[in-house]
């Protein structure tokens, strides 16, 4: 997390549990057995080509980054190419409301990007429809470098014309363990966060002391597809982790790179939300040290991470929902927003732009992890697939009409094997250990035709083992993409123990009743 204050550190610290603070938990589970995970073939890269395309590039990467541009028409040949000013991204509104765009692309250059971006363009996206929702799913370019930013277009287009290949693993690197020795490194197969992808890829785990990152361990991360980085972070890397000089030195084959740790999408200008001073600083680290800007000069076609203080949790649902869900990168990055409105109960958080030398916001726990999950981005082409659907999804959906105007959802949790999925990462209130997080149901339900606005939702029961279980509706939101129209619903359930509950088991039901 960086310089905080002991106390807010120690808030955060003990409310992300994973990705931050994930360390923690690998002396738990470092002496588990794990099976040898056998080699998988590659990864099946593609392109989604369905719906609307938009290029969007601020006025100073159309100057400079045109043959990156010209490669991401070529992907996208149908694409609606727009410039606009960072300053004033309100005036796309009306263009983007014309076109409907399925997915955006923007090309901005790294001292353009910042949380204060992020969160203007976050709240314009749900602005192009009536719903609450995010409408299109969003990727941004950027590179250290005119040349940096044409080459990670140059290899997501090799990837997607089948030149190159992402291996067929995945790599967990926790990161520092504090209660390892220093120079502690141990690397195994297997991973226990992310036990679904053992479904797909060969899995492998990495754990370190605060010194155990070292430039000979540079190589170990190669031959790996997918990646996931943990622990807590600055706009330079992970605290006592892969540092941001390291970044562009990682021998990398072809990958996609998941990031929990904090900052560490940050491109430039970035806000100490919280100083011994009581107010905002705003920084800006350099294109030497910036974790991100070298990460993205490697070979990465893919990155996702924050701009501001994030948790470890919303990272491992994106890499869930995308073993579940097979869809493109930026669907993935658009179900973490979706899933940011449902936990703020149905309605995108306040965003204030944060100025230097501003009064620190008071913000609650809930708060931290909402607006800072709201700070999370892909780096690279939204419209990138990088694998179909391997895993059962959460749960079995039936709808039933009951009456003219009445539908009765009934939800059955299939895939126990889904972890992350089944946490509400923003909310406590439930959980037996307050420190931890309530346990949560999240369902997307496709509605009957003619269903264009809903009245209420109730939750009838929810139950497992046959215990009815206590349970509050979180939020819900109607979703419209043309004529369809989705219900999203977030029910909170008790947690017993990290990642533990009653509900967490194949056959526990959650009912609903949903009038309009």
């Amino acid at each position: 997390m960086g310089n905080q204050s002991p106390k807010r550190r120690a808030l955060i610290w003990t409310l992300s549990v994973v990705g931050i603070a994930v360390s923690s938990l690998v002396v738990l589970f470092a002496c588990q057995p794990f099976a040898f995970s056998k080699p998988r073939p590659p990864l099946a890269v593609r392109m989604d080509s369905s719906g609307p395309y938009v290029i969007l590039a601020s006025k100073a990467a159309d100057r400079d980054y045109l043959q990156a541009i010209e490669t991401a028409e070529a992907l996208h040949p149908n694409a609606t190419r727009l410039t606009f000013s960072p300053e004033n991204v309100e005036a796309l509104l009306e263009s983007l409301r014309t076109i409907q765009p399925r997915y955006a692309l923007i090309f901005v250059k790294p001292d353009e990007l910042d949380v204060n971006f992020a969160w203007k363009w976050l709240t314009l996206s749900t602005r192009i429809d009536d719903d609450p929702l995010v409408d299109l799913s969003t990727g941004f370019i950027t590179g250290a470098s005119s040349e940096a930013v044409a080459s990670l277009m140059e290899r997501t287009a090799k990837a997607v014309r089948g030149e190159s290949a992402l291996p067929g693993k995945l790599i967990d690197n926790f990161g520092p363990n504090p209660q390892a020795p220093p120079n502690h490194f141990q690397q195994q197969a297997g991973c226990f966060m992310i036990p679904v992808f053992q479904e797909r890829t060969a899995l492998a785990s990495i754990s370190h002391g605060a010194d155990g990152f070292t430039y000979s361990r540079l190589n170990t991360m190669q031959g790996a597809g997918l990646i996931h980085l943990g622990g807590h972070g600055d706009p330079d890397g992970v605290i006592d982790g892969v540092q941001g000089q390291q970044a562009k030195q990682l021998n990398l084959s072809p990958c996609v790179v998941f990031n929990g740790a904090c900052y560490t999408g940050v491109t430039g200008r970035w806000f100490q939300q919280w100083t011994a001073q009581g107010k905002v600083e705003s920084k800006t680290v350099s294109a030497e040290k910036c974790f991100c800007l070298n990460l993205l000069g490697n070979s990465t076609i893919a990155y996702l991470a924050a701009l501001h203080p994030d948790h470890g949790i919303p990272v491992y649902q994106e890499m869930e929902y995308l073993a579940y869900s097979g869809r493109s990168l930026g669907d993935v990055m658009r179900h973490t927003h979706n899933g940011v409105i449902l936990g703020n109960g149905g309605k995108l958080p306040e965003f204030t732009s944060f100025e230097d030398q501003m009064p620190s916001p008071r913000w609650t726990a809930s708060e931290v992890m909402l607006k800072g999950t709201a700070a999370r981005v892909l780096f690279g082409d939204p419209a990138l697939m990088v694998s179909e659907a391997f895993t059962k999804p959460p749960f079995e959906i039936t709808t039933t009409r009951r009456g003219s105007d009445q539908l009765q959802i009934r939800a059955e949790l299939v895939n126990p094997q889904l972890k992350s999925e089944f946490t509400d990462t923003y909310h406590a209130d439930l959980a037996s250990n307050k420190q931890q997080f309530n346990d949560r149901a999240l369902l997307i339900v496709d509605l009957p035709e003619g269903w264009q606005k809903i009245r209420a939702v109730r939750v009838n029961n929810v139950r497992a083992a046959g215990q009815d279980i206590p349970n509050r509706l979180l939020g819900y939101a109607l979703e419209s993409e043309g004529d369809r129209r989705r219900l999203h619903v977030q029910v909170d359930l008790p947690a017993s123990g990290y990642m533990q509950s009653l509900f967490r088991q194949t056959g526990a039901t959650v009912v609903l009743t949903v009038d309009r």
